[in-house]
C-alpha cells in the first residue's frame, strides 16, 4: 500500500482542504493508494482524505481513533522504540520513525542512530507497520531496509527535489522494490 502524505504546516485549513481535495481525486483511480494530511485532523475528515498523521504536539492518537469514522487511517511520529510501542497501544495504523537522516523537510529533527537506539533488534509482539523517514533517497534505501523494525519508507525531497518527479517515483519504486525483495531474512520482523 502507498500513502500520500498532504502537509501544509503554514497553509491556512481552507488552503489545505482544497490542496488535499485535489490529492484525493488525483489518486482516486488507485485503490492502493490511501491520502493521509500530516498534522490536521479537522482537514483530514473535511476534505476526504483516508486518515491523519499526528506528533507529539497533535491530537492524541487515541482520541483521533475515539472521534474519527471506521476505516480512518492513523499514523504516529516515533522517534524510539516505546513511541513505537505506545503508538500501537493507542490504536496507531502505522508509526513513522525518523529522522533516519538529516533533511530539508525537517532540518531541526533529530538524526536516529538505529544501533544505539535498539532498532537492529526486533520488538516483541508488534503489528503496525514502521515507516523509516527523514533524507531517504535511493541510494538509502537498502541501508534503511536493514533496520529489522522499518517495513517502509517515506519520502519527500527525493520526489520534490527533482526536476523529473514523475522519474524519481518510478525510480524509487523499483529500487525500493529489489531491496524489499532482497532483504536478509534476519531483517525481517519477528
Amino acid at each position: 500500500m502507498d500513502i500520500v502524505q498532504v502537509r501544509g504546516k503554514d497553509m491556512p485549513a481552507a488552503d489545505l482542504e482544497k490542496l488535499v481535495e485535489i490529492w484525493v481525486g488525483a489518486v482516486s483511480s488507485q485503490p492502493d493508494t490511501l491520502v493521509v494530511v500530516n498534522n490536521r485532523w479537522d482537514v483530514a475528515l473535511a476534505s476526504g482524505a483516508d486518515g491523519v498523521h499526528v506528533g507529539r504536539n497533535d491530537l492524541p492518537p487515541a482520541e483521533v481513533r475515539e472521534r474519527s469514522p471506521e476505516h480512518f487511517v492513523i499514523g504516529v511520529s516515533a522517534h524510539d522504540r516505546g513511541e513505537i510501542v505506545l503508538a500501537q497501544e493507542s490504536g496507531a495504523d502505522y508509526a513513522g520513525l525518523g529522522a533516519f537522516y538529516a533533511s530539508r523537510t525537517k532540518p531541526e529533527a533529530t538524526v536516529l542512530e538505529p544501533e544505539r537506539a535498539g532498532f537492529r533488534e526486533p520488538i516483541p509482539g508488534l503489528t503496525i507497520p514502521v515507516v523509516a523517514i527523514g533524507g531517504i533517497t535511493t541510494a538509502r534505501i537498502r541501508d534503511v531496509l536493514s533496520t529489522p523494525v522499518v517495513t517502509g519508507i517515506a519520502v519527500s525531497d527525493a520526489i520534490q527535489g527533482s526536476r523529473e518527479p514523475a522519474e524519481a517515483i518510478r525510480e524509487l519504486r523499483v529500487v525500493l522494490d529489489r531491496a524489499w525483495s532482497e532483504r536478509p531474512a534476519q531483517a525481517l520482523q519477528g
